[in-house]
């Protein structure tokens, strides 16, 4: 997935690029409001899907509690996409709403965004623990399609019976507890990783202007960011969206320790 700052900012290997703001530049605050209304809105159904899957797998209905717990994890992909257009808005740059929209609505996309927060294979570690950037992001890649099959292949096997070398397979037949309790496990973890970045993008939409200062003084960071993920653009953007989030909370524990 190529979220819009990352597919603004990226020029062939080059990488995460650093806009300068410009002077004359209108923020349009309503759009960012909408962002942020928008990835609450999407967490709060993320979390009922989860929700409802739970009651669906201790009722035993395996099958249809898989296909609700992968649409959840879809939906926690979209959180990161807002946030990233979000974050584009704040630094100067054109939102298309049609491309927030195309994004938002494919299933590849979405599945290779959530690829981002899986710990990485065998082959990637071994690339890292070499040096070797080109092959990690190779392997990476690789496993970055293999989870959006495996997760589209496991979603549709939950829904319909299929005919399968010469034999007619049900989801019953196909669906474990071991698959559900893998995926709901994943779930958990994701929905616990999307909520402080809904608090973020709150914060965001009531005071916008302070935002993009805190933003500008992170440039200097983008630029070592841009250096290290020279091919993988989403990667620096979430590291920077994290790092951001971490100094805000430590700036309110200092007014707490105040007060």
């Amino acid at each position: 997935m190529v979220t819009p700052l990352c597919d603004t900012l990226h020029s062939g290997t080059k990488g995460l690029m650093v806009p300068h703001m410009s002077e004359t530049h209108v923020l349009d605050k309503a759009l960012l409001a909408e962002l942020a209304r928008g990835a609450e809105k999407v967490f709060e159904n993320a979390d009922a899907l989860y929700r409802e899957a739970s009651v669906l797998r201790d009722y035993g209905a395996l099958n249809r509690a898989l296909f609700l717990y992968q649409v959840s994890l879809e939906e926690c992909a979209k959180v990161e996409m807002l946030g990233a257009w979000a974050t584009s808005l704040l630094m100067g740059h054109e939102v298309d709403s049609t491309k927030v929209k195309n994004a938002m609505a494919s299933h590849a996309n979405k599945n290779r965004t959530n690829a981002y927060f899986l710990k990485g294979d065998s082959k990637e570690e071994a690339a890292k623990q070499v040096g070797d950037v080109e092959e990690a992001i190779k392997a990476f890649k690789e496993m970055q399609k293999e989870f959006h099959l495996r997760a589209n292949k496991a979603k549709n096997g939950s829904l319909y019976v299929d005919f399968v070398d010469g034999t007619f397979v049900a989801p019953n037949e196909r669906i474990t507890l071991e698959m559900v309790n893998e995926i709901a496990a994943l779930d958990e973890e994701f929905l616990g990783l999307s909520f402080p970045k809904i608090k973020m993008l709150r914060r965001w939409a009531v005071n916008p202007e302070s935002i993009r200062d805190e933003i500008a003084g992170f440039e200097k960071r983008i630029n070592e960011l841009r250096d290290e993920y020279l091919d993988d653009p989403v990667k620096a953007m979430e590291i920077l969206l994290q790092e951001m989030l971490e100094h805000r909370l430590e700036i309110e524990e200092k007014k707490r320790n105040k007060k």
